[in-house]
C-alpha cells in the first residue's frame, strides 16, 4: 500500500509510508486512490456546496425558517445568528439530510460555520478565499479589465503578508482539527482563458500584460524584466518580441502601456513562461503560509475550471504540470456528462498523478424550473445522476463527488433583483425559467425524492463501486 503524507510537501509526488496522525489523508492500494481518515477508515468524500444561510431568506421560505427554527435564526440586520438555538436546530437538520442521503463532507461555498460544524459528523473543506482579480468563467476581455483594475503582484510583500494573514486566521486555529478534508483556494483561475480574440496559448495572457504593464519599481515588475533579459540577447531583442522598439533595457522596464492585443511566437513564448513563474508564486507562497501552522492536512489548492481546461488541452498540461507539485488533490469543478468527464479526468490524471475530486458539480445543469409535482421531469434528473455518479466513483482516481447545490431555492442574484425592484433582471430568469438553483430540498425542505432515492442507493454502494470498479480499470 502506498500512502502520500502532505508533511512531505517539498517531494514532488512522493509516496511514502506516513506515521498515524490525527489527519485525514491520502492514499493508493493496488491501483486504486482513496481517502483515509484520522481513525484509518478508506473512504470517498461526497461532499455538499452552498449549504448557505441565504437560501433559508427568500421571500418563499423566510417566514418556515423562522417558524421551524425560531426566529432568532437571523438577526435583525438579517446576519445568520451563528451559535444561536435556532442555528443549532437549523444545522441538526442538515446534518441528518446529509447522513441520510449518503454525504460525509461540506465542500467549497460553504461559511465555516460554528454552528454547521458542531456535529462533528462531516468532513469539510477549508477556503482560504483571497481577493482576487478572477471570478468563475471569466473571459479574455473581463480578465483584461479586471487585471486593469487589480494587477495583483504576488512578487510583492503585501501579497505574501495578505496570505501569512489568511492563513493564521483560518488555518491555525483548524491544524489539528481531525474532520478537516484540506485547504482549498479561489473558484476557477484562469490558468486556461477563453480566448475573444484568437486561441489563447497564441495571445499576451491577462495576467501577464498586467504586471509587465506594472512601474518599474514593482516588485513582479522586476521578476518579468529579470525573466525578459534571460530569454532575450538585447534590449532591442526583448522589445521586438512584445513589438515595440527599445534601445535599453531601462527603457523596456519603464514601458507601462503594453498593447494587450499583440501577438507574435515570441511574445505568446515569454508570455507562458512568466505565467508559469506568477502561478509558482502564487502556490509557493500559499503552501508555505499552510504549512508553517500545519504541516500534515491535506492541500486541495484551486478549484480548476475543467469545463474551460478541457476545451485547451495544452494549456491544461502545462498548468497540471506547475499544480501537482504543490497540492496533495487536484481539485476541479466539472459539469459535463460522466461519459464526457472520462476523457478529460483521464488526461488530468496522465498529467498530474495525483488523485482527483470533482469539487464542484451537477448533473444537467441550469435545471428548468419545475414544480415537485412534475415526477417526470425529476425522475429523469434521479436516473441521470445514479448514473453519472455510479460511472464516475469507479473510476480508480476519482475520490470525491461534491455537488453544486443542497436547497432547490431563489437563486441570490434573482433574490437580490426581487429586493431592489430591478425587474429587467427578474424578467429574464422568469423568461429563462432559472430563478431556482439546482439542489435536493425544496424551499420549504421537502426532499426532491426521485433525485434522492436512486442517488443515495447508489451513493451507499460507492465504495464497492470503487474498489471493484477501479480495480477492473487500473490506468
Amino acid at each position: 500500500m502506498k500512502r502520500i503524507s502532505p508533511a512531505l510537501f517539498l517531494a514532488v509526488a512522493s509516496l511514502v509510508a506516513a506515521e498515524p496522525d490525527r489527519t485525514i489523508n491520502v492514499e493508493q492500494d493496488l491501483g486504486v486512490w482513496w481517502f483515509r481518515s484520522a481513525t484509518g477508515e478508506r473512504f470517498l468524500s461526497i461532499g455538499m456546496n452552498h449549504v448557505e444561510p441565504v437560501y433559508w431568506t427568500s421571500p418563499n421560505n423566510q417566514h418556515f425558517a423562522l417558524t421551524t427554527y425560531g426566529r432568532d435564526l437571523f438577526l435583525p440586520d438579517g446576519q445568520f445568528n451563528d451559535g444561536s438555538e435556532a442555528a443549532g436546530k437549523w444545522a441538526a437538520q442538515v446534518a441528518t439530510n446529509l447522513k441520510t442521503w449518503g454525504f460525509n463532507t461540506l465542500g467549497m461555498h460553504n461559511p465555516l460555520l460554528r454552528s454547521l460544524h458542531s456535529t462533528g459528523e462531516t468532513s469539510y473543506v477549508v477556503e482560504l478565499a483571497l481577493r482576487v482579480p478572477w471570478g468563475w468563467n471569466m473571459k479574455r476581455s473581463e480578465l483584461l479589465k479586471a487585471f486593469a483594475n487589480r494587477p495583483f503582484d504576488v512578487f510583492d510583500e503585501a501579497f505574501a503578508a495578505e496570505v501569512r494573514e489568511s492563513a493564521a486566521r483560518e488555518v491555525r486555529p483548524r491544524a489539528s482539527d481531525s474532520r478537516v478534508l484540506g485547504y482549498a483556494y479561489s473558484d476557477g483561475p484562469p490558468w486556461t482563458v477563453d480566448d475573444d480574440m484568437k486561441h489563447g496559448d497564441d495571445s499576451l495572457h491577462p495576467w501577464v500584460h498586467a504586471v509587465m504593464s506594472l512601474p518599474a519599481s514593482a516588485k513582479g515588475k522586476q521578476a518579468w524584466l529579470a525573466m525578459m533579459k534571460k530569454r532575450h540577447a538585447s534590449p532591442a531583442e526583448a522589445g521586438a518580441a512584445c513589438g515595440r522598439n527599445i534601445a535599453s533595457w531601462d527603457e523596456l522596464a519603464a514601458v507601462t502601456d503594453w498593447n494587450p492585443a499583440f501577438a507574435s511566437a515570441a511574445s505568446a513564448a515569454d508570455s507562458r513562461t512568466f505565467l508559469e513563474k506568477l502561478m509558482r508564486r502564487w502556490y509557493e507562497v500559499r503552501r508555505g503560509a499552510i504549512r508553517a501552522l500545519d504541516p500534515h492536512h491535506l492541500i486541495l489548492g484551486d478549484k480548476l475550471n475543467a469545463n474551460r481546461d478541457a476545451r485547451h488541452r495544452q494549456e491544461m498540461d502545462r498548468t497540471l504540470r506547475v499544480v501537482r507539485e504543490y497540492v496533495d488533490v487536484i481539485f476541479i469543478q466539472y459539469y459535463a456528462p460522466a461519459d464526457v468527464q472520462r476523457g478529460t479526468l483521464a488526461a488530468i490524471y496522465e498529467a498530474a498523478q495525483k488523485p482527483i475530486v470533482i469539487g464542484d458539480t451537477a448533473c444537467r445543469p441550469l435545471w428548468l424550473d419545475h414544480k415537485l409535482s412534475d415526477t417526470g421531469y425529476y425522475d429523469e434528473l434521479g436516473r441521470v445522476y445514479a448514473d453519472d455518479v455510479a460511472k464516475l466513483l469507479s473510476i480508480p482516481y476519482v475520490i470525491g463527488w461534491h455537488h453544486c447545490g443542497y436547497m432547490r431555492g431563489l437563486r441570490p442574484p434573482y433574490v437580490a433583483a426581487l429586493k431592489r425592484g430591478d425587474q429587467a433582471t427578474i424578467d429574464q430568469h422568469v423568461k429563462k425559467k432559472t430563478t431556482l438553483r439546482e439542489g435536493f430540498i425544496t424551499e420549504l425542505e421537502q426532499p426532491i425524492e426521485p433525485i434522492l432515492k436512486p442517488l443515495s442507493l447508489v451513493l451507499s454502494k460507492a465504495k464497492t463501486m470503487h474498489q471493484t470498479g477501479g480495480s477492473k480499470n487500473q490506468p
